[in-house]
């Protein structure tokens, strides 16, 4: 299960960055997984609910969007989504990702990134 490990980093990197000082309590975690990182959004909200317990962003909750990928074809040009292969196969195997348009092998340019976006907070004294 490689989101937790992936998890784990994402939350020892907000812990890092948080002050403990301020007077504000972390409601939402905003993050935006790639298509392309295979990551499940609910193991990574289960790994989320057990990382953040006696952290200063306990009692948080975590939203993932999933970026759509991307591709560029250096041969003809072509920008736009990926086009999955709809046989059975693909979806045991790492795709093979050709261009739509020429059937040359495109750039992923978006799809592969894991992105903490925002944070939601609120005043301690707001709840």
């Amino acid at each position: 299960m490689h989101e937790y490990s992936i998890m784990s980093q994402l939350v020892s990197a907000l812990i890092e960055e948080l002050d403990e000082k301020h007077n504000y309590k972390v409601k939402t975690v905003h993050i935006e997984v790639g298509e392309f990182t295979f990551l499940e959004p609910s193991a990574l909200e289960f790994a989320f609910s057990v990382l953040i317990k006696d952290t200063v962003i306990k009692g948080a909750s975590l939203e993932v969007k999933t970026i759509r990928s991307k591709i560029e074809c250096g041969d003809c040009s072509y920008i736009g989504p990926v086009k999955y292969s709809e046989e059975p196969a693909f979806h045991l195997n790492i795709p093979i990702i050709s261009c739509p348009e020429c059937g040359s092998k495109p750039t992923l340019i978006s799809g592969k990134e894991t992105i903490i976006r925002n944070l939601t907070v609120t005043e301690e004294d707001d709840e």
